[in-house]
């Protein structure tokens, strides 16, 4: 039986079938597995043979395959300026969502099922955000900030339309007010830009906090060094982006207090090595001045050589990480979560440890893991498979070969591919 809803062909029932499980949950892989779908959800896992497999349901042929549940990607900007290296006719908002539009395709036949857009231009990530969950554009689930909360000049204030700027308790209120009318999911507040210095006071970080709870929205923190990050743990945010410089009290802190850490390794290597490129090159790099420049240059090459230190101790405290990106080079592609993973194995983390990160932690941190994240009846099915064993090769994620968001198999489209991606195999 076939249903056909909002232009994408779903089939009621599904069987997938002889595929090696690993669920999210950080257990040992199950071989042979079989999950049974059922419209967008999962009915039932287990062990090919021992579940029955109604009439009428389609079969998916796992077998040499690896099943896992559908990639979380934490930190995007699903828009950016920097996407735009030269101007453009016409209305630049209408070209930024053609630009969205694109990279929440890529992203998803790349595996990625669910992101986390942490503010974007002029609400452009709710108006994303209504066109997917409307059936208009077939993408990952989204959860969006809108604009961001900074003080006046602070991070993010460069960018037109990207943030309120505020400079009081009351007034950062105000701004978490204005963003849960708009329609948010979450509360972004920025406290910190390439300096040892913090943006937000703490009882202005105390105040979004508050005020964003009280409303039933999660705060998500910019905050890189030590005493930005240690304030954002006093204060009680769900989740530190970048957090580069971390002390013993602060991790003690965000484990006490189930604090998610995204810290965004790929992206803090790739901006070192670009502007050493440049250097090198005696080219421009973001129009900024020499003293910038300096600032810039010394900040980049200060997070890298703390980021081992960073890593080791909240690992060793018990944080939770999360996987996410910030990618906004005009030189990759948007959905760069698998060479994220890949960082993450690199300062030490396990590949079962990555998977969870990318997978139920991230659903964790969203604050929906009893819809999402991990292979479980009841959850979306929400679905990948790989060709390896990611547990011996990390990098197979680059390479995902089959995708299933909320029971709909991702259809092959050249003009957004990010990934190789092979037909279903059907039986």
């Amino acid at each position: 039986m076939y249903l056909y809803i909002r232009g994408i062909d779903m089939v009621q029932k599904q069987a997938i079938v002889g595929a090696t499980l690993i669920d999210g949950l950080g257990g040992t892989p199950v071989e042979d597995s079989m999950v049974l779908v059922e419209g967008k959800r999962i009915e039932s896992v287990g062990i090919q043979g021992e579940i029955g497999i109604p009439p009428d349901t389609e079969i998916i042929d796992g077998e040499g395959m690896w099943l896992l549940p559908g990639l979380i990607d934490l930190h995007v900007h699903i828009f950016h300026e920097a996407y735009i290296p030269y101007s453009i006719k016409g209305n630049m908002m209408s070209y930024a969502a053609v630009l969205a539009m694109n990279n929440l395709r890529s992203a998803l036949q790349t595996g990625i099922t669910t992101l986390r857009d942490v503010c974007s231009v002029d609400h452009l990530d709710l108006a994303m955000r209504s066109a997917i969950d409307r059936g208009q554009l077939f993408g990952p689930r989204l959860f969006v900030a809108g604009k961001g909360i900074c003080i006046t000049g602070g991070h993010g204030s460069e960018q037109r339309g990207v943030v309120h700027e505020v400079d009081s308790p009351w007034e950062v209120r105000k701004a978490v007010r204005a963003e849960v009318k708009a329609g948010v999911d979450f509360i972004k507040l920025l406290s910190s830009h390439r300096t040892d210095y913090p943006e937000f006071s703490l009882e202005e970080i105390e105040a979004g906090v508050d005020e964003a709870h009280r409303l039933g929205r999660k705060v998500a923190i910019h905050a890189a060094n030590f005493e930005s990050v240690r304030m954002a743990a006093e204060a009680g945010v769900d989740t530190i982006e970048h957090g580069s410089h971390v002390d013993e009290r602060s991790a003690e802190l965000m484990a006490e207090k189930g604090i998610v850490l995204v810290p965004t390794l790929m992206m803090k290597n790739s901006v070192r090595d670009f502007i050493f490129k440049m250097k090198e090159e005696g080219k421009d790099v973001w129009n900024l001045d020499p003293k910038e420049f300096e600032e810039t240059e010394l900040w980049f090459k200060k997070c890298v050589e703390q980021l081992p230190e960073t890593m080791k101790l909240v690992l060793a405290k018990g944080v939770r990480v999360g996987a996410g990106t910030d990618d906004v080079s005009i030189d990759t592609p948007f959905a760069m979560l698998p060479e994220e993973m890949e960082w993450m194995t690199r300062y030490g983390m396990s590949n079962m440890e990555v998977i969870e990160s990318a997978t139920r932690i991230g659903a964790e941190a969203i604050g929906r893991e009893f819809d999402f994240g991990t292979i479980e009846p009841g959850k979306f099915a929400d679905l990948i498979m790989v060709s390896r064993s990611p547990l011996e090769d990390i990098t197979v994620f680059k390479m995902v070969s089959w995708v299933m968001k909320e029971g709909i198999v991702v259809p092959i489209q050249p003009e957004w591919k990010r990934r190789p991606l092979r037909e279903p195999i059907y039986i």
